[in-house]
């Protein structure tokens, strides 16, 4: 947006204390925030300072970067420190985590993994929140909700370190300051002693407060501790001002229905017998396509079909694949931890085999892995294939031949039969052959495996992890350690990636929405899967209202409500879409 300075935005450039920012979906919070960004470095920076912009997720991350581009010359971008708060507290951690007790060297333990381990400590009676601190200090295994505990210990306790960073860092921004967790809020906290907090935040859009450590009133915290000056955007609409969106997102918010129609908003009826309701949800993808087409002053180029529940993205996303010869290319964004260890399995399979002496060594590694997917999944059905898996695994180790038929016996012809092929060297070729070796191998299993597998792509992963195993290959001529290749790349995906493209059709729920930005949003009502009113809330239902808005708020041109035409949902009842 371009930028018009009045007196609240003044204020904001001319304060040198603490600026609290409030404001509504495109109000302008990330424009101001850059411009003193801009302001600060334009005045001067020590060698080694710049400002820092923290938010949450690698997508919102992505959004900033982007406006920065175009708000900022390039002289000062490199001045322009943008991260989540997952990597600069990583950052802290891998360069003072010793001081707390832990080794030197610190490795990440990625959410995939720890979501193993935690459901087999767990289901056998150990405290997980004990164990993890035993990781961290004795084997210097690092779980990702540790990063702001560890870096709040540090920062408190070492005034050293307190002025070293507020140093480095004369202006830092803290987005979505509203859904700051008590750890990552009082690290902000113990810096503003040192250097200038400007916090960005939107109370109708903390939808995060039932995270452990989320409170309701941490604005007011800000408020008190930091004293600062407040400025508020709200009625301020720069994402979507063609349409009417914020506006319809407000009246869902607070109930208050006009009773007429909302420019920039549709709404599609379906009936709800499986069928009929996957064909209405790819026919809604074209409608809401053409109506933002037909208002929008440049072409479409991303549109999101969002659910309250998980459920409801497994739907939404089966009806868009269809039968497989009509299907609507989408991406899907779901927990991630059951495909990326499933992944590893394919990784797995890329490297090259042990000697024909060994195979059952072999045959054992690529049984826990298989457990270690299951396990990652829970539920009790899961854990008991985990637990077979694992159980064949020990026999394997101990020299003991599978049963014929059985899925340790369908993995080891699959491991027999990967020795004599031959690779290519195009990781993506090789890639899929070797997730087709598990999904052909005869067991239910290690099909699920390679299905899951599949899903990698739906995550935005594949460049990094391509890159890796390209040059294992010019290297080595083998894949070999490719999973240690698959981990590093996804480690450094989840902590330095700037965000994921998000052209194209994405499916996910609204949770995972936030940060992100689309030209069109379809928002998915069924109260079996996806209900917008949750079952769990009492009238007037003001969290379910607060999640819904915020899946509103994504649209930059076109929002289409989806519903059930026989059980309408209450949200939107007296609204004439």
């Amino acid at each position: 947006m371009a930028l018009v300075i009045c007196a609240q935005r003044q204020s904001i450039l001319d304060k040198d204390g603490a600026i609290l920012v409030t404001g509504g979906p495109g109000s302008g919070k990330t424009t101001i925030a850059l411009a003193k960004a801009k302001l600060v470095i334009e005045r001067g920076l020590s060698p080694g300072q710049s400002v820092l912009f923290l938010s949450f997720s690698r997508a919102a991350v992505a959004r900033v970067a982007e406006a920065s581009n175009t708000q900022l010359p390039a002289a000062l971008q490199g001045k322009l420190s943008i991260q989540t708060f997952h990597s600069f507290f990583w950052r802290i951690l891998q360069a003072y985590g010793y001081l707390l007790g832990a080794p030197r060297s610190l490795r990440l333990l990625m959410p995939h993994d720890e979501a193993a381990m935690r459901h087999e400590f767990e289901n056998n009676g150990g405290d997980w929140n004990v164990e993890r601190e035993r990781l961290f200090r004795e084997v210097g295994r690092v779980v990702f909700d540790l990063f702001a505990p560890k870096a709040h210990e540090l920062l408190s306790r070492s005034a050293r370190l307190r002025e070293l960073f507020s140093s480095c860092y004369p202006l830092i921004v803290v987005d979505e300051a509203q859904d700051t967790a008590e750890d990552q809020w009082q690290c902000v906290r113990l810096l503003s002693a040192g250097t200038q907090i400007m916090c960005l935040a939107d109370l109708d859009q903390q939808i995060y407060d039932f995270r452990p450590g989320v409170s309701s009133d941490r604005v007011m915290h800000i408020m008190a501790a930091l004293q600062p000056l407040r400025v508020d955007l709200a009625g301020e609409n720069h994402r979507s001002p063609d349409s009417e969106i914020i506006a319809f997102a407000n009246d869902v918010l607070l109930n208050t229905p006009r009773r007429a129609t909302y420019r920039g908003v549709s709404r599609l009826d379906y009936r709800p017998k499986a069928n009929l309701r996957d064909k209405a949800i790819r026919q809604a993808v074209g409608i809401a396509y053409r109506n933002a087409k037909a208002n929008a002053q440049h072409d479409i180029e991303s549109l999101a079909v969002l659910a309250t529940w998980g459920r409801g993205v497994n739907v939404i996303s089966r009806a868009l694949t269809g039968d497989g010869t009509n299907l609507i290319r989408h991406r899907v964004m779901i927990d991630e931890a059951s495909v990326l260890l499933s992944s590893r399995m394919v990784a797995f399979m890329l490297e090259p085999r042990r000697p024909a002496v060994e195979e059952l060594l072999d045959l054992a590694d690529g049984l826990d892995l298989a457990a270690t997917v299951f396990r990652a999944r829970s539920g009790n059905t899961n854990l008991a294939t985990a637990q077979r898996l694992a159980t064949s695994a020990l026999q394997a180790r101990a020299g003991t031949h599978p049963r014929a038929n059985g899925v340790a016996s369908k993995l080891l012809d699959a491991l027999r039969a990967l020795r004599t092929r031959e690779f290519t060297g195009d990781p993506k070729r090789d890639w899929l052959n070797a997730r087709s070796v598990l999904r052909n191998a005869g067991a239910k299993p290690l099909q699920d495996i390679a299905e899951d597998a599949e899903q990698l792509a739906a995550f935005q992963r594949g460049r990094r992890i391509s890159a890796a195993l390209t040059e294992l290959w010019q290297t080595q001529g083998a894949y070999r350690n490719a999973r240690g290749a698959l981990d590093t790349a996804i480690a450094e995906d989840q902590l330095l990636s700037g965000g994921n493209d998000l052209r194209g059709i994405h499916v996910m729920t609204i949770h995972k929405s936030k940060g992100k930005e689309f030209d069109v949003v379809i928002i998915f009502d069924n109260s079996q899967s996806s209900p917008l009113l949750s079952p769990r809330e009492l009238a007037p239902h003001p969290r379910s209202r607060k999640l819904v808005r915020v899946g509103i708020t994504r649209a930059r041109h076109h929002v289409l409500m989806l519903c059930d035409m026989f059980t309408p949902t209450a949200l939107l009842q007296d609204h004439r879409l």
